[in-house]
Parts: structure tokens; C-alpha cells; sequence
């Protein structure tokens, strides 16, 4: 039996590209006002991505997380499909901040790597 629900495919999909087009306006022109709907997109869209995106990944495996050491291989394979490429933007933000000797702080560095950052200080939150 396939789980997949196209419709809430086809509903995220819309709000990624509404948080692009949020995201892009912003960048290339100016900010969108909360009370536009693009700015009501930028601001909701994300929320609704998240859980679109949970309820998708809970309905596909839900037939293989079935105890603890499924949820544990779950979690790992996720987290190291999640943190190399965050590690290759952690990097090239590293790297020209240490050119000016502008001081590097570790602790930052290594809350990013492990998406601590949230957990400890968030305002240490390096890829912008």
C-alpha cells in the first residue's frame, strides 16, 4: 500500500516556492510587509512546510520505525544527511572570516556542527 498523499506533496511544494519567492523579494528588492500576502506566505508558509513535512515523513515510515533501534537508525541516517552539507556551510563561512585574523570562536563552530547552537545560545547561528 503506497502512504504517499500527492496532495500534500503538491502543498508543500507551493509553500517552499512561497518561502523562495518570500526570500528572494527580500533579497533582490525589498522586505515584504507582514500585512501583504507574500509577507503572510514568507511568515506562514515555513510553519506549514514543517508539519506538512513531519506528517509526510510519519505516514511513510511509520511501517519501519517500528521500535527502538529502527527510531535509532532513523534518527542517525537522518542527522548525517542533515550535517555534511551544513558542515560544508559552516566551512565556507569559517574560512574567509579567519583571512581579516578576525578572532574565530570554537565553541560557535562546534554549536553549529551539532546544531547545538539552539540548545545553547541561538544566537550563534552562523549560516544566514
Amino acid at each position: 500500500m503506497n502512504e504517499r498523499i500527492e496532495s500534500l506533496d503538491w502543498l508543500r511544494g507551493l509553500m517552499a516556492i512561497s518561502i523562495m519567492a518570500y526570500h528572494l523579494t527580500g533579497l533582490l528588492f525589498f522586505t515584504p510587509d507582514s500585512s501583504s500576502l507574500l509577507g503572510r506566505l514568507g511568515i506562514y508558509a515555513v510553519s506549514i512546510f514543517f508539519i506538512i513535512s513531519g506528517l509526510s515523513m510519519a505516514l511513510v515510515y511509520s511501517r519501519f520505525i517500528t521500535n527502538t533501534a529502527t527510531s535509532i537508525s532513523f534518527f542517525i541516517r537522518r542527522i548525517f544527511r542533515i550535517w555534511p552539507l551544513l558542515w560544508v556551510c559552516i566551512f565556507l563561512i569559517t574560512i574567509p572570516n579567519m583571512v581579516p585574523n578576525k578572532p574565530v570562536n570554537v565553541l560557535q563552530i562546534i554549536a553549529n556542527m551539532t546544531t547545538l547552537f539552539g540548545f545553547i545560545k541561538p544566537d550563534y547561528y552562523m549560516n544566514a
